[in-house]
């Protein structure tokens, strides 16, 4: 009886030391890409739920900040995903990942116009606001540094569905993170 006890309770200090080491470990990162914001007037965000030491959930979004002119082009997308590690720290280290791009844009649409009495074609441009949705794969690389301060590498391409051909528009999209970062 003195044996299965001491086995129990061993068995125990076992689960709970491996339960505190699991829940110590900080299970969110949020992140920033500095690069488009300086050069550019564009904010690109991530923030990732970590599920365990190999994969996380997450969602990006890049939003054109000055939309002043009323061109065409990709006013924002906001892409979810899922990742998987395989590095041998916890959550970092070369990843592969999935994700679905939400992208609004203002697609331009040619419209050619032959009404002049000169005999001379007049064409123009009109705007329309288009959602698509779409699949892609990316990769990249993410470094956990002292003070729980993360940097991130990566890249992605996906195909956008649901484009009318009449948009001038390509239908790949991408996105990318040149980051610095939190782990909280």
């Amino acid at each position: 009886m003195k044996k299965l006890l001491l086995i129990a309770s061993l068995v125990f200090a076992v689960t709970v030391q491996a339960q505190e080491e699991t829940s110590a470990q900080r299970q969110n990162d949020i992140m920033i890409s500095p690069i488009e914001l300086i050069a550019g007037s564009t904010l690109n965000v991530s923030y990732e739920r970590l599920l365990n030491k190999d994969s996380g959930i997450g969602i990006n979004a890049i939003l054109l900040l000055d939309n002043g002119d009323s061109g065409g082009g990709l006013q924002s997308q906001i892409s979810p995903y899922y990742r998987m590690y395989f590095g041998k720290k916890y959550a970092a280290g070369f990843f592969v990942e999935a994700f679905v791009p939400i992208t609004m844009s203002n697609d331009s649409v040619y419209m050619p116009y032959n009404g002049s009495s000169s005999g001379y074609y007049e064409s123009s441009y009109r705007y329309e606001k288009n959602t698509t949705i779409g699949a892609g794969i990316g990769f990249g690389g993410k470094w956990v540094a002292r003070k729980n301060i993360v940097f991130e590498v990566s890249g992605g391409v996906a195909r956008r569905f649901g484009m009318s051909d009449e948009y001038n528009d390509t239908p790949i999209t991408g996105k990318g993170m040149l980051g610095i970062g939190y782990r909280f």
